[in-house]
């Protein structure tokens, strides 16, 4: 993977709402909350999209933009999206690009599930943390949070 301190990679996608989002587009402007989960609608993936729509109103007072990615196609994600009433961003990365510039595809994206690994970036474009927990879901939005917090504590001491 990827490794913290270092750029994190551009790309444009369309959410699927239709809009069409650029990483660069939070550049100086938001930190970002990037996850990648495996299957839309299974336990673990729910439980961690769930997670961060609790957490939602807390992370966007840390200046953060959340934004989800999986393989799944648009519709199954819209879906996901509406029954779970996530009120951030979905992308879907059928052609795997998003997921092999970040590195988090399994076996080189011959398995058909994203690795669950969530990125903090800053308003720099620098990663800032890296979160991998296949099972252990919950440490996804507390290492998140942590990060984000001394993120605005740095920005503070500027």
């Amino acid at each position: 993977m990827l490794s913290i301190n270092k750029p994190a990679p551009d790309f444009t996608a369309e959410t699927t709402d239709g809009t069409s989002i650029r990483l660069s587009d939070f550049k100086n402007k938001k930190n970002v909350v990037l996850f990648f989960y495996p299957k839309a609608f299974s336990p673990g993936c729910t439980k961690e999209a769930c997670q961060f729509r609790d957490a939602y109103e807390d992370l966007l007072n840390l200046n953060c933009e959340i934004i989800g990615v999986s393989y799944d196609g648009a519709s199954r994600n819209e879906d996901f999206k509406a029954s779970n009433r996530l009120p951030y961003y979905l992308i879907s990365d059928k052609d795997k690009s998003i997921a092999r510039m970040f590195e988090v595809t399994r076996f080189g994206g011959y398995l058909p599930f994203v690795k669950r690994v969530t990125f903090v970036i800053d308003t720099e474009g620098i990663i800032c943390n890296i979160i991998h927990h296949e099972f252990n879901i919950d440490n996804h939005v507390y290492h998140v949070r942590a990060t984000l917090n001394k993120i605005m504590e740095n920005n503070k001491t500027v």
